[in-house]
């Protein structure tokens, strides 16, 4: 049996020459230099075989990092987005805190004008009847509220208790059509009666000769005839006059000082004589 090391003729010749050849070539690198000169030239042409064959390689791994870092951005922005929400939240609370403080300040400003005694109440729902503008506040009998009892907010006159129930009241607004409210105007004393228009921004002067000393600009408070509401108290100011030819009676419209649509803290003010 032949060996499987053994080697033929023509097989250890082949082995000899490349042998050979091995100890020349490692014989001229040692002695001359052009040997890298011809190191560099066979460089140049493996090199872009080498790339090519590198290529998957770099192309796997540069696709990972790619989509390892686009999570990682994607993760990064998810969480900013959530820390924004979170601080507009805060930012919408501190602000809604602000507008209450400033309503609450402007609301203890205003005691000081009132003489008689008052507690302080809150606005809880808005009454749906289409044909009336009253709302619901958080006082009642309990509290010593009773019907025909006026409500101020910190700009002026705000309306009039028409219900009480033992924990609520149910209070019409100045702009209701069925208050009438007895004014003077500020600048000369001249007394007039202000009626609710159905419209939060409107209401009228009622039977003001064509005649009348009156101005846009002026300024209506209670007069506190009939001892429905404290005297002196602002309630609305004249933005428009109109005078129809032939007609004995001006038209005139004022607005609410009030903040008919937005107030919420109240004062709800005690007549001497109701007490």
């Amino acid at each position: 049996m032949k060996s499987l090391f053994a080697v033929g003729p023509q097989h250890g010749y082949r082995f000899a020459v490349a042998i050979a050849i091995s100890i020349m070539l490692m014989f001229l690198d040692h002695r001359f230099t052009q040997t890298d000169r011809l190191r560099q030239a066979v460089s140049y042409v493996i090199s872009p075989v080498q790339s090519l064959v590198s290529l998957p390689s770099d192309l796997l791994s540069w696709t990972s990092e790619t989509f390892s870092e686009r999570n990682e951005l994607l993760e990064s922005n998810r969480t900013l987005r959530s820390q924004l929400i979170v601080l507009q939240q805060k930012a919408q609370q501190l602000a809604v805190l602000e507008a209450e403080n400033d309503r609450l300040r402007r609301l203890l400003d205003a005691t000081a004008r009132l003489e008689s005694t008052y507690i302080s109440a809150e606005l809880v729902s808005v009454d749906p009847d289409p044909f009336s503008i009253q709302v619901i506040l958080n006082r009642g009998a309990q509290d010593g509220v009773y019907v025909g009892q006026s409500v101020v907010d910190a700009d002026g006159l705000f309306g009039l208790v028409v219900q009480v129930d033992s924990l609520t009241s149910r209070v019409a607004l100045v702009a209701d059509v069925n208050l009438a409210v007895p004014v003077y105007v500020n600048r000369n004393g001249m007394r007039s009666v202000v009626v609710g228009t159905g419209d939060l921004t409107s209401l009228e002067m009622e039977y003001v000769p064509d005649t009348a000393d009156i101005r846009v600009g002026d300024l209506l408070v209670t007069s506190g005839l009939a001892n429905r509401f404290p005297p002196g108290y602002p309630v609305a100011e004249v933005v428009a006059i109109e005078h129809d030819p032939g007609e004995p009676f001006a038209r005139i419209r004022a607005r609410p000082l009030a903040e008919l649509g937005r107030s919420r803290n109240l004062l709800m003010v005690f007549q001497e004589e109701a007490s």
